[in-house]
C-alpha cells in the first residue's frame, strides 16, 4: 500500500524500490512499470518514455523523413502555382476576355499539373492540422480544477487502472527542443559509458539550448568557464559496461519540470524548466553555480523573466483567442445585457481593455488574487484593496480583468465584465445633487445589467458628497445599500491612511472586505519589475542584467523610504536607462554600478562600491581626523573604527551608522570632532544637523522635534528626511525633556522615527552624536589625579549619567567616549590649526602669514581657560589677529604680496612685498 502523496513527493516502485530488479506489477520503468510519479492538482504525473540509442536514432530518422515529405509537398505545391501562372501568361497573349481565364473549364498540361498540385496542398494542410492536434501541450488547470478535491487510489493496482485524465504522462508536455535536450543527455551518458543519465548530464545538455544560454547571459555567467567546470565533473563519474538508463533522480527532475511549467502557465516544457530541478537533485552542481554567484532564487527569477516576456509578446494573440466570445461592447456572450449609457460615459471597460492587451501584466500577486476570490465566494459582495501608493493595487485589478477574459475565475464571476467608474468625472462640474443623481443612475444600470463587476479607484472620493437636503444620501451610502442587498459585485482601492480616515468603522467599511496589498519585497519585487523591463529596454535601447534589477530592489528598499516598491525602483531604472543610453550609447549593458550611482544621485548617499582611494582614506581615518583634531586619541580611535565597519557594511542594517555619546568639559573638541566626521565621512560640514537640546526642555517640544498632524514640520525629522546621509549632533543632550530622550530610544534601536504626519523617517544612513557636560568637573579632577579613563567612564555612567538618562538609553550608544581636558601643549597645537585657516584666507588675497613659535605660545596662554578649554582661544585670535589684519587691509597698510608676521611678542607686523 502507498501513502497518499502531494506536491512533488515521489512514489517509488514497491517491488524493486527503484533498483530495477522487480519481477512484476506496477513498478519503476527500470522493471517495466509506469515509473516514478507524484500526485498534484488531483492527478498522478509520471515519466513514461523509455529512451535508448535505437529509439533515439529511429526518432531522428522519422523526423528526417517527415521533413523530406514536407519539402516534397511544398515543392509540388509551388510547381502547381507556377504552372497555373504559366498558363495564365500564355492565355493572355491570345485574348483579353475574362471568360477565357476560367482555367477549371480548360484542358491543358499546365492545368493538369496545377490540379495535381492541389493534392499536395491538401496534404500539407492535413499535416499542419495533425501536427497541431498532436502537438505536445501541458495540461492546464482552471481555478475550479485547482481547488477541486479528487480522491485518488493509494495502491499501485488501482492507480494503474486510473482513467487517462487522472493519469498524465509528462512526456506529452515537452516541446521538441526539450525532448532533444533529454536525448542529448542520454547520448552523452551513453558515449561516456555511464550507467545512468543523471541531472548533471541533463544540465550540461541544456546549455546548448538558446534560451538557457540567454538565461546565464543575463546572470553574467561566463559560459565557457561553466562548461569547463561541468566537463571536469562529468568525466569523474564512474564508467560501466551496463546499458545506460534514466536515473530515478532524472525522472524526478523531468516531472518537476513539467509541474513547474504548468504552475508558471507555460504551454510546453522547455529546456529552461530543467535548470532548477537539476540544482535540487545535484548538490555539486549547486556548488559549481554558487562559485559563479548564481543560486536558485536568481535562476528562478530570470526564468520567470523570460516567461513574462514570452507572455507579453503573445499577449494580444492570447486574449483574442481566449476572448473571441467576449464582446467588445456592454453585452455578455449571450447578448442579453441591458444597455448602460451613463456607466459607459463615466466608466472604462477593463475587460475590453484586457481583451485587446492594453492592461499591464500582473505578476507575483497570486496570493492577493486568491484572497479576493475567497471573499467573493464566501458571500462578500465588495472587496477593497488597501495599500500605499505605488505598490500596484491597480495592476492587481488589471490582472483580475485578464483572468475574467480567460474565464479563469470562480463560477459566480464568469461571463461578467469589469468596469471602472471614474469618480472624478462623475462629480466634476456638477452640484452635489446632480452628482448624487448620476450615482443613483449608475448603480441602477449596474444592477439591471446583471453582468458587471464595478471597480472604484480611490473610493474615499465618494465619501462626504451629498446634496445637503434632509432626504439626501452620501454617495457612498448609495453603494452600501446595493452591496447589502447583494445586487452586484464591487472592487475598490484606497491608501492605508484614507482607509483608516474615511472607511474603517464606517458603513462602507462594514460591507467591503479588506484585502491588503503590501509593498512587494525581495523576489516578489524583482519578478514584478522584470515585467516592466521589456518596455524600458525597447524604449531606451539598453540591456539590463539580472544583477542590475536585483540591485535596484535592494538599494531602493534600503535607502528610499518616502516611496514604495515597485514604483520607486521603476523610477530609478528609467533614470538609469536614460543616463546609460546617453553616456555609453545604445545597446549598452546597465550594471550594478550604474544602479548604485543613480541611487547615490537621488538620495545623496554614497552607496557605490568603496573605491581604492576611499578605502585608503578610511584606513588612515585617524590621521585625517587629526589634521583638524588635537589629542583625544581614544575618541578618534573609537569613532574611526565604527565608521570603517559601517562603510564595509559590517553593521546591523536597521540601526544608524553609529551612535556616540561624547562626555567631557566644554571646549575640549566634542563638537569639533563631530564637524570633522561630517566633513570626512559625509564630504561636507553642511551635512550636519545640529540641535541645541537645551531648547527642548518642555513636553510640548516633541511637536517642535517631529511635527504634528496639523501640518507643522518637525525640525529633526524634516532635516533628516531631506538629507538622510548626514550627521545629527545633539548638543547638551541631557538637558532635553525625558519625552524627547525617549524618541531617541527608537531612533538608535530601529533606525527610524515616525513624524507628526505619519511618515517614517529613516536614520539608518545617519550618524548620531550626543554631547554632554555631565560630570565635567569630576573628569578634570580625576585626570589630574591620574585615574584611568576606563574608571572615569564607569563612574560617569553609574553615578552621573544615570541621574539624567535612562539606563536603556545609555545602552543604545555604540560608544560612550570621555574627552580629556586639554593640556597647554594641546592648546598651542590648536592655535596653530586655527591660524592655518587664517593663512588660507590670506593666501587667497595674495598675502602671506608667518608664525613665530613663541608668539603662538603666548597667544595660546592668553586664550586658554581651564574651565572652558580652547573655546576662549577662538575669540582671542579673532581679536588679536584677525581684527588687526582686517584693519590694516582696510587702511591700505597691508596689500597683495605683503607678509603678515606674528612675532615672538604675539604682535602683528607687516613685511612689505617687493615692487614689480
Amino acid at each position: 500500500m502507498l501513502k497518499k502523496q502531494i506536491n512533488n513527493e515521489f512514489l517509488t516502485c514497491p517491488v524493486c524500490e527503484g533498483s530495477g530488479k522487480g519481477k512484476h506489477g506496477l513498478a519503476c520503468s527500470n522493471c517495466g512499470g509506469m515509473g516514478l510519479g507524484t500526485f498534484s492538482h488531483g492527478r498522478f504525473f509520471y515519466w513514461g518514455l523509455k529512451l535508448g540509442r535505437a529509439v533515439i536514432e529511429l526518432d531522428h530518422l522519422r523526423k528526417k523523413f517527415h521533413l523530406a515529405l514536407n519539402l516534397i509537398s511544398y515543392a509540388i505545391g509551388l510547381i502547381g502555382l507556377l504552372a497555373l501562372g504559366g498558363w495564365v501568361y500564355l492565355a493572355s497573349e491570345y485574348t483579353i476576355e475574362l471568360g477565357a481565364f476560367a482555367f477549371w473549364r480548360e484542358k491543358h498540361i499546365l492545368i493538369l499539373i496545377f490540379w495535381l498540385s492541389i493534392i499536395a496542398d491538401m496534404f500539407i494542410i492535413y499535416r499542419f492540422s495533425e501536427e497541431e492536434r498532436r502537438s505536445f501541450k501541458i495540461r492546464q488547470f482552471k481555478y475550479e480544477e485547482r481547488n477541486k478535491k479528487v480522491d485518488l487510489p493509494n495502491n499501485w493496482d488501482e492507480l494503474r487502472k486510473l482513467k487517462t485524465k487522472y493519469k498524465i504522462d509528462v512526456v506529452g508536455g515537452f516541446d521538441q527542443q526539450a525532448l532533444a535536450v533529454v536525448e542529448k543527455a542520454y547520448i552523452l551518458a551513453d558515449k561516456l559509458k555511464h550507467s545512468y543519465v543523471t541531472p548533471i548530464h541533463l544540465f550540461f545538455a541544456s546549455l546548448s539550448d538558446q534560451q538557457v544560454a540567454a538565461i546565464f547571459s543575463r546572470l553574467n555567467v561566463d559560459s565557457r568557464k561553466l562548461l569547463e567546470k561541468l566537463k571536469e565533473r562529468i568525466t569523474k563519474i564512474t564508467k560501466s559496461e551496463k546499458k545506460t538508463k534514466l536515473s530515478g533522480s532524472l525522472k524526478e527532475v523531468l516531472i518537476q519540470a513539467y509541474l513547474a511549467a504548468s504552475n508558471l502557465g507555460q504551454k510546453k516544457v522547455t529546456a529552461k524548466n530543467f535548470i532548477i530541478p537539476c540544482l535540487g537533485k545535484d548538490k555539486i552542481l549547486k556548488e559549481i553555480l554558487y562559485d559563479f554567484e548564481v543560486e536558485k532564487n536568481k535562476i528562478f527569477n530570470v526564468i520567470l523573466w523570460f516567461i513574462i516576456n514570452e507572455k507579453l509578446i503573445e499577449n494580444y494573440r492570447i486574449y483574442r483567442k481566449k476572448a473571441r466570445f467576449k464582446p467588445s461592447s456592454n453585452m455578455d456572450r449571450a447578448y442579453t445585457a441591458v444597455a448602460t449609457p451613463t456607466l459607459s460615459h463615466f466608466g472604462y471597460d477593463l475587460t475590453v481593455a484586457a481583451k485587446w492587451g492594453r492592461l499591464e501584466y500582473c505578476v507575483a500577486r497570486e496570493e492577493e488574487t486568491e484572497k479576493i476570490w475567497q471573499n467573493f465566494e464566501s458571500g462578500n459582495m465588495g472587496v477593497v484593496l488597501v495599500g500605499p501608493a505605488g505598490v500596484g493595487k491597480n495592476t492587481v485589478i488589471d490582472g483580475i480583468a485578464q483572468l475574467m477574459v480567460k474565464e479563469d475565475v470562480p463560477r459566480s464571476l464568469k461571463d461578467k465584465r469589469l468596469v471602472e467608474l471614474d469618480v472624478a468625472r462623475l462629480v466634476s462640474g456638477v452640484t452635489p445633487a446632480q452628482a448624487e443623481e448620476r450615482m443613483l443612475v449608475v448603480v441602477d444600470e449596474v444592477v439591471r445589467s446583471g453582468n458587471i463587476v464595478l471597480f472604484i479607484d480611490n473610493i474615499e472620493n465618494l465619501m462626504g458628497i451629498t446634496s445637503g437636503t434632509e432626504e439626501s444620501l452620501d454617495l457612498s451610502e448609495v453603494l452600501v445599500g446595493s452591496l447589502e442587498r447583494k445586487d452586484f459585485y464591487c472592487l475598490a482601492s484606497v491608501t492605508n491612511e484614507n482607509y483608516i480616515k474615511y472607511i474603517e468603522g464606517k458603513p462602507l467599511g462594514n460591507v467591503m472586505a479588506k484585502v491588503e496589498i503590501k509593498e512587494p519585497l525581495d523576489n516578489q519585487a524583482i519578478q514584478i519589475i522584470e515585467s516592466k523591463i521589456g518596455h524600458l529596454e525597447g524604449k531606451y535601447k539598453v540591456y539590463f542584467s539580472y544583477n542590475a534589477i536585483a540591485e535596484v530592489v535592494k538599494l531602493s528598499q534600503r535607502y528610499i523610504h518616502d516611496k514604495y516598491l515597485p514604483q520607486k525602483a521603476i523610477n530609478i531604472l528609467e533614470l538609469v536607462a536614460v543616463k546609460v543610453a546617453k553616456s555609453k550609447g545604445e545597446q549598452s549593458i546597465v550594471s550594478k554600478e550604474d544602479i548604485a550611482a543613480a541611487v547615490s544621485e537621488v538620495t545623496n548617499i554614497p552607496v557605490t562600491k568603496v573605491t581604492e582611494t576611499e578605502s585608503q582614506n578610511l584606513l588612515k581615518l585617524e590621521e585625517l581626523i587629526h589634521k583638524r583634531m588635537i589629542n583625544q586619541e581614544e575618541a578618534v580611535k573609537v569613532v574611526a573604527a565604527s565608521l570603517r565597519r559601517a562603510r564595509a557594511q559590517l553593521r546591523e542594517g536597521k540601526r544608524p551608522i553609529a551612535n556616540f555619546l561624547f562626555l567631557g568639559p566644554t571646549g575640549v573638541g566634542k563638537t569639533e570632532l563631530a564637524k570633522t566626521v561630517a566633513e570626512i565621512y559625509f564630504s561636507s560640514e553642511k551635512r550636519m544637523v545640529r540641535l541645541d537640546m537645551s531648547e527642548y526642555q518642555h513636553p510640548d517640544s516633541v511637536k517642535k522635534m517631529i511635527g504634528d498632524a496639523s501640518g507643522t514640520l518637525g525640525y529633526l525629522t524634516e532635516a533628516v528626511r531631506k538629507s538622510p546621509f548626514s550627521l545629527v549632533l545633539l548638543d547638551e543632550f541631557e538637558k532635553a525633556h525625558p519625552d524627547i530622550l525617549n524618541l531617541f530610544l527608537q531612533v538608535m534601536d530601529d533606525g527610524r522615527l515616525t513624524d507628526g504626519q505619519g511618515r517614517t523617517i529613516d536614520f539608518t544612513s545617519s550618524i548620531i552624536i550626543a554631547t554632554s557636560n555631565a560630570g565635567a568637573l569630576y573628569i578634570q579632577k580625576q585626570i589630574f589625579a591620574g585615574t584611568s579613563m576606563e574608571e572615569i567612564k564607569q563612574t560617569l555612567i553609574n553615578e552621573y549619567l544615570n541621574k539624567v538618562m535612562r539606563p536603556e538609553l545609555i545602552n543604545r550608544f555604540d560608544g560612550v567616549i570621555v574627552f580629556e581636558p586639554l593640556s597647554m601643549e594641546n592648546v598651542v597645537e590648536i592655535a596653530k590649526l586655527m591660524l592655518a585657516k587664517t593663512k588660507q584666507m590670506l593666501e587667497a588675497k595674495g598675502i602671506g602669514l608667518e608664525l613665530e613659535e613663541e608668539g603662538v605660545r603666548k597667544l595660546a596662554i592668553l586664550g586658554f581657560d581651564s574651565k572652558f578649554g580652547a573655546r576662549p582661544l577662538r575669540r582671542l585670535l579673532q581679536k588679536k589677529v584677525e581684527d588687526v589684519i582686517a584693519n590694516k587691509i582696510l587702511a591700505g597698510d597691508l596689500v597683495r604680496r605683503d607678509t603678515v608676521v606674528i612675532n615672538t611678542e604675539a604682535i602683528i607686523q607687516v613685511e612689505k612685498g617687493r615692487e614689480l
